[in-house]
């Protein structure tokens, strides 16, 4: 018992030895594990939203490039060069009436359009108000000059754009502004054009930008003062204050544009420490972007207590594995190495993954500057910036292309000299001294001085040259390849010259269609000379013989942007009457402005003399058709009755009612009567074709059989398919109704397969079948007939056709297809043509009629024939 007692204690107090060691190490463990992981995750969120943050600065500065960038534009187009109605401003509304100058006022509105401007404002030269944008803030405005506004003041000094820190706008609200001085030939200033940024709208603008992982923003101007600010309750009227002194204190630092600096500091209202990370942007201003540090170590908490969870019972598993270490010290150790490996490739696996986001990051930055590179190497201009000891500090590829330099000028740091004397040298400056070429240039670049001009070089390629001066000294040169303009503005000399001498009649108009311009053409055709017709309208050309609705369609058409081509009857000078071709069309702006009618005009008098005489002439053959066909209608009738005699007779004869006959004019009698019986059949169908020309066939709608018509159609053809010893198979369906024409429909199938029996040899087959799908019933007739060529399909309806004159008999006529497709159009039932397994099909075409509808399919199968 003694013996047991002491094992037991020995291993309670292995137990408790074993326990105390894990307790120690898990507390150790666990706290160290906090403090390394929130460390690690302090400095992981500033070198990750580090870029974020020069991302948005780069963003900020580039929007306010941007906005720049269109005021400078707009500054340079000719809407802007002048102050023409000066005399017309009125302090009461701080400037000139809404309705005047509306070249400027259109083009503030299209600034104005992206919305990031809350005012656009144009000021004289002494800081008066010639307009603002919109016209209700202009009459708002509480000050009519604003020649002591720093910003001003600045831009007039520097005649360079100047972007401003925050002041008490002309309207009473709080405001940053971007004046942009426009210049004139000689440098001096002919007016400012501006556009105001309400720090409210600022503030919008910025918030939309701070999301997570910033909790709150502002950014201050070059003075101090909070020009936006967003995120966590604050607002521009009341900021963080310990941010707020955070910034200023930034501010003096001696920090350079764009460089990021990542703080910390204690707010004095939550006592709470607050990361934040600052920007220098390029016009002096500052960005805070600030985060609580506990909301983001709040966010890895449950991360810590997972991992230290998981610490936590692998060292009470090494613990049980120790108290079990006599019997189990291999395995157990080896299970407790792998476990702590698996944990290890875990954190691993985090920290891999942290920083992937973050190569990813950076690979995502690198990819956005060399897009940016990318484009300025791939724009049409040549861009080359030099600093102010004139040394080239930047270039784009399309400059040393346009220029044709060397490797060793290529590159930065070459001076301005050292380009313009390789220039001169190899001719680009014309013939004369090389040094004194290079001089004069160097003394204008020296005067840093906005300078724009052109060029033609030894190549024959004419370049246009723009010089700016930079705000800190130095300037920037663009040169564009304007060769290709100018070949433009030769062919639009070559144009004019070609309307000039154009072999029609050119007429120009103003938007309110009076005339600007007529070529010698339209002398020529009408008398009128350009100064008896300009200024007038084209109505003196009316000769009243053209409807008023014409003039009005031409009108709707060009007045909705579309080209009028048409026929007008005008009278010359002389009173003389003549027809034109007209073709009408709208000359727009790029913004949709009508600025012009152009009008070509052909003379057509002598081509629709001769229209009239063939109207006239087809009339006539149209009259000789019909007079033809109501002669053949007579005659048709008159045949008939001594033709019936005839038959009778023979068929009297051929009775032998009068007595025997001698076999010979047995023959001779059903000679007379079958040929009789043919000449009956050809006036009947000579009949049926003289009263489908004459119109006087009627169709009339009834419920018909189709399946009863076939089967008697193809009894009433039996005998002939017997005496021609050819097989005649017909279908075998029940009652098949639709609403149609019996007598047309019998008439059509007896003609085509009349046709069929006709043109198939003796033992050949004829086959009829009928089938109902949806919507239609088809009948088809195919036989092993001789089939027709592709060159004669065109004409298979058309009277007195064959296909083939050699094979059918002496007899044949061809009026069968003809009455097919007279009844067809009457009908109408479409025809058409083409193949089937390389033998040819006629059909019928569709009927729809309520309530039943069906399409009928009549066809007959020929060799190389469809009809449809």
């Amino acid at each position: 018992m003694a013996i047991r007692e002491g094992r037991l204690g020995l291993r309670t107090r292995i137990a408790v030895a074993i326990a105390a060691t894990c307790l120690a190490s898990i507390i150790v463990v666990v706290g160290y594990l906090k403090v390394a992981l929130e460390r690690q995750a302090v400095s992981q969120w500033h070198r990750e939203r580090g870029q974020m943050a020069a991302a948005l600065g780069v963003g900020f500065d580039r929007a306010l490039e941007e906005m720049l960038g269109d005021l400078r534009f707009a500054s340079s187009l000719p809407a802007m060069a002048a102050l023409p109605e000066l005399k017309r401003v009125d302090p009461r509304i701080n400037g000139i009436p809404a309705d005047l100058d509306h070249d400027k006022r259109r083009t503030l509105d299209g600034i104005m359009e992206d919305g990031r401007f809350s005012v656009l404002f144009v000021l004289q030269p002494n800081g008066d108000h010639y307009l603002s944008h919109p016209f209700d803030v202009q009459r708002r405005l509480q000050r009519f000059n604003l020649a002591d506004r720093p910003y001003f003041q600045q831009a007039t000094r520097s005649r360079a754009p100047v972007i401003s820190d925050a002041f008490m706008g002309a309207d009473g609200i709080p405001a940053v502004a971007i004046d942009v001085p426009r210049l004139d030939a000689a440098g001096e200033i002919v007016l400012h054009l501006g556009g105001v940024i309400h720090l409210p709208r600022l503030t919008e603008i910025f918030s939309a930008a701070i999301q997570p992982p910033f909790d709150m923003g502002l950014v201050t101007d070059r003075q101090g003062t909070v020009i936006a600010a967003a995120g966590q309750g604050q607002s521009l009227s009341a900021p963080m204050p310990g941010l707020v002194n955070a910034a200023r204190a930034f501010l003096i630092s001696d920090a350079d544009s764009g460089e990021i600096s990542p703080q910390s500091y204690v707010d004095p209202d939550g006592n709470e420490e607050v990361i934040v990370t600052f920007i220098k942007l390029k016009n002096g201003w500052s960005m805070a972007l600030a985060r609580q540090k506990s909301t983001f170590l709040a966010e890895i908490r449950p991360e810590v207590t997972s991992i230290s969870t998981m610490v936590g019972a692998l060292l009470l598993l090494v613990s049980a594995i120790g108290f079990f270490i006599a019997n189990h010290i291999a395995g157990r150790w080896e299970a407790a190495r792998k476990a702590l490996a698996a944990a290890h490739e875990t954190l691993e696996s985090r920290v891999r993954e942290r920083t992937a986001d973050l190569d990813a990051s950076r690979q995502e930055l690198a990819a956005k500057s060399r897009t940016l590179e990318t484009i300025l190497d791939n724009i049409s201009q040549g861009i080359s910036v030099y600093d102010e000891n004139l040394r080239m500090t930047a270039f784009n590829r399309r400059f040393v292309e346009l220029l044709r330099l060397p490797p060793e000028l290529a590159r930065p740091g070459t001076t301005l000299e050292q380009y313009l004397r390789y220039n001169a040298q190899r001719g680009e400056y014309g013939d004369g001294d090389p040094e004194r070429l290079v001089a004069e240039r160097l003394q204008l670049a020296q005067a840093f001085k906005p300078h724009r001009f052109q060029r033609q070089g030894s190549d024959g390629a004419v370049l246009e040259v723009i010089g700016s001066p930079l705000p800190g000294g130095g300037f920037v040169a663009t040169h564009t390849d304007i060769t290709e303009a100018k070949r433009a503005e030769e062919a639009l000399r070559t144009l004019s010259r070609a309307i000039e001498q154009s072999p029609v009649s050119v007429v120009i108009t103003d938007p309110n269609g009076d005339i600007d311009y007529v070529n010698p053409r339209f002398t020529t055709v009408c008398g009128y000379t350009l100064d008896e017709v300009r200024g007038q309208n084209p109505r003196i050309l009316k000769s009243g013989q053209t409807p008023d609705s014409i003039y009005q369609e031409l009108w709707t058409a060009i007045t909705a942007g579309s080209t009028w081509e048409g026929e007008l009857h005008n009278r010359k000078k002389n009173g003389e009457f003549y027809w034109e071709r007209a073709s009408i069309s709208p000359i727009r702006s790029p913004d949709g402005t009508v600025l012009h009618y152009l009008a070509v005009k052909e003379d057509i008098t002598a081509r629709k003399t001769t229209e009239d005489n063939l109207i006239a002439a087809l009339q006539a053959a149209k009259e000789a058709n019909r007079a033809k066909t109501v002669f053949l209608s007579h005659m048709s009738h008159e045949l008939r009755t001594p033709l019936t005699a005839v038959l009778g007779y023979a068929e009297m004869m051929g009775a032998e009612i009068a007595g025997p006959l001698p076999p010979i004019y047995s023959d001779y009698v059903a000679s007379v009567g079958q040929s009789g019986r043919h000449l009956l059949s050809i006036i009947d169908e000579v009949l049926d074709i003289s009263r489908i020309e004459l119109g006087s066939y009627r169709i009339a709608q009834a419920q018909t059989d189709l399946a009863q018509i076939v089967r008697e159609c193809g009894g009433m053809v039996l005998p002939q398919c017997t005496a021609k010893d050819i097989i005649l198979a017909l279908p075998e369906t029940g009652p098949m109704m639709l609403e149609s024409d019996e007598r047309a429909l019998r008439q059509i199938l007896i003609n085509l397969l009349g046709n069929a029996i006709k043109y198939t040899p003796a033992g050949g087959a004829i086959t009829v079948t009928l089938e109902a799908v949806p919507s239609e019933c088809r009948v088809t007739i195919t036989d092993t007939g001789c089939g027709i060529p592709a060159d004669k399909q065109s004409h298979i309806f058309e009277p007195f056709q064959r296909v083939d004159p050699l094979i059918a008999d002496r007899h044949a006529a061809s009026t069968r297809l003809v009455i097919v497709g007279g009844i067809a159009a009457l009908y109408p039932f479409p025809l058409a043509v083409g193949r089937d397994c390389g033998r040819m099909r006629m059909s019928g075409a569709s009927i729809v009629s309520p309530p039943i509808a069906a399409l009928l399919g009549i066809r007959g199968r020929r060799r190389g024939m469809n009809i449809r």
